[in-house]
């Protein structure tokens, strides 16, 4: 990973896109194995009842994958400032997901370099989640 630097980002710069899968197991250990939730987070059976066609993912898995690919993209000296996310429609699980963004602003606040970016998930193409995020970048100078 290699660090990021407010100077050389710029509007409309777009994000690396990054498939993950993520798997029924996936969901059964980020909520633990003994946790009672919602059986359609590890049962396909389940989910396929509610109508979604498998074992959902869980939202908050979906929001600490953005962060995490966030987190890469600004490197070890950004930080994660602020990150706004809204869950378009369900993800079933063992379908690949693919994660995109794009820079939308850039400022100087109060002597801080706040690079905005707007991040999807995207499974057969269209957005499932939607996050708004403010990332804190150094200067290089």
């Amino acid at each position: 990973m290699s660090q990021r630097y407010y100077e050389d980002t710029n509007l409309d710069d777009e994000l690396e896109p990054l498939e993950r899968t993520p798997t029924t197991d996936m969901a059964i250990d980020f909520f633990g194995r003994d946790n009672p939730t919602n059986p359609a987070f590890s049962d396909i059976e389940a989910g396929k009842r509610l109508g979604v066609g498998g074992a959902l993912v869980p939202g908050l898995l979906k929001l600490s994958w953005i962060t995490q690919y966030v987190s890469d993209w600004a490197g070890t000296e950004g930080h994660v400032k602020n990150l706004r996310a809204a869950y378009r429609r369900p993800d079933v699980a063992d379908r690949p997901l693919v994660l995109g963004g794009r820079v939308v602003d850039k400022r100087v606040e109060d002597g801080k370099h706040i690079v905005e970016l707007e991040v999807v998930t995207l499974a057969d193409g269209q957005p499932s989640t939607r996050a708004n995020v403010q990332v804190e970048l150094p200067a290089k100078g």
